[in-house]
This record gives C-alpha cells, structure tokens and sequence, in this order.
C-alpha cells in the first residue's frame, strides 16, 4: 500500500486483502496462459537479469556520489557518466531480451 501511496489512516485490512487478491488473480491468470516455463526464464533474465547486473550498480554509484556532496573527486563524477552509460547499454540489451522472449509466445 506503501508503493500506491494509500495514506496511512486509510490502510486498512481489507484494502491489504483486496490488493491482495488481485495480485493472486493476475499471477493465476498469467499462469494459466502461460504454459512454457522457458518463456518466464528468458524474460526474468531479460529483464531482471540485466537490471540487477547494469542499472542498479550505476543507480547506487550515482547515489554515492551525489551524497559525497562537495567532497566527490572529479573521477568519480566522470566514472557516474561512464556508469550511466552502461546502465544505458543494459537496458536496451533488456529490451532486445525481451523482445526475443515475447517472439516465443
């Protein structure tokens, strides 16, 4: 409820069950149509895959370094870019990924 921004005095138990339920229902669903378990691999690593090893390093080193303030070296302000540039590269191989896992289905 914390991600939909549901204000606290509003989260109440049967909200947490209703958004619950519709989660099950769309993983149900999903599975139900879904039958090849290579197709859930290939997009996981598409996707998750190429976020966990080019996005979220670059993501934390520019948070790092932002934090540093005024104390960050030049180098390390131009290793953000180069980072960000790979994070960049990451996320277009993802999207080749996954569009060769979706040409499977």
């Amino acid at each position: 409820l914390e991600m939909l921004k549901v204000p606290k005095e509003e989260r109440t138990d049967t909200k947490l069950n209703n958004l619950t339920y519709i989660a099950l229902g769309t993983v149900t669903a999903a599975a139900m149509k879904i039958t090849d378990l290579s197709f859930i691999m290939s997009f996981g690593g598409a996707t998750l895959g190429n976020a966990l090893i080019y996005v979220y390093p670059a993501i934390m080193l520019k948070s790092a370094v932002k934090n540093m303030g005024e104390d960050a070296t030049t180098a390390q302000k131009m290793e953000v870019f180069l980072a960000m540039a790979f994070a960049l590269l990451g996320i277009g191989m993802s999207c080749i990924g996954t569009k060769q896992a979706l040409g499977t289905l």
